[in-house]
C-alpha cells in the first residue's frame, strides 16, 4: 500500500523539488547585479580610429567629431590605459548625446560598468567636461 502511494506521489514530489529549486537559483541569479557605478575620466574616443590606427588627442579632434556624429562607436580611454566602450543607458539617452560632442576632451563619466565576452563598457548615466 505504501509503495503504491508512493508511486502514485513520486511525480508530484519530484515536480515540487524542481520548482522549488528553480525558485531558489532564480531568486540567486537575479538577485545579483554584475553591474558596478563607476565614475571615470578621461579621453572621449572615436573607437574606429582608435582600434584601426590608434588615433586619440587634440590633433585627432575633427576626425573623432566627425566619425562620432556619423554614429560610429565611442569610447573613454582613463589615464591608466584602460578603454571602455561608451554605450547609451536609454533611460538616459542624453547624458550619451553629451559625451559624444565631446570627441578628444577629457571628460567625467558616471555609469554602470559591463564586462561582456571581453569587451568592457561603461553604460553612460552621467557627463561633466574636463577632468
Amino acid at each position: 500500500m505504501m509503495m503504491k502511494k508512493l508511486k502514485t506521489n513520486l511525480p508530484k514530489i519530484a515536480a515540487s523539488l524542481m520548482i522549488a529549486g528553480l525558485t531558489v537559483l532564480s531568486f540567486s541569479v537575479f538577485g545579483q547585479s554584475k553591474e558596478k557605478t563607476a565614475t571615470l575620466k578621461g579621453e572621449v574616443l572615436d573607437m574606429s580610429c582608435y582600434m584601426g590606427h590608434g588615433a586619440k588627442g587634440a590633433g585627432h579632434k575633427m576626425c573623432a567629431q566627425m566619425c562620432l556624429k556619423k554614429g560610429l562607436p565611442a569610447g573613454l580611454l582613463t589615464s591608466n590605459g584602460q578603454v571602455y566602450l561608451l554605450v547609451e543607458d536609454h533611460d538616459k539617452a542624453d547624458a550619451y548625446s553629451t559625451v559624444i560632442k565631446h570627441a578628444a576632451d577629457q571628460v567625467t563619466v558616471t555609469g554602470k560598468v559591463a564586462n561582456k565576452n571581453g569587451v568592457q563598457a561603461l553604460i553612460v548615466e552621467d557627463v561633466k567636461a574636463g577632468s
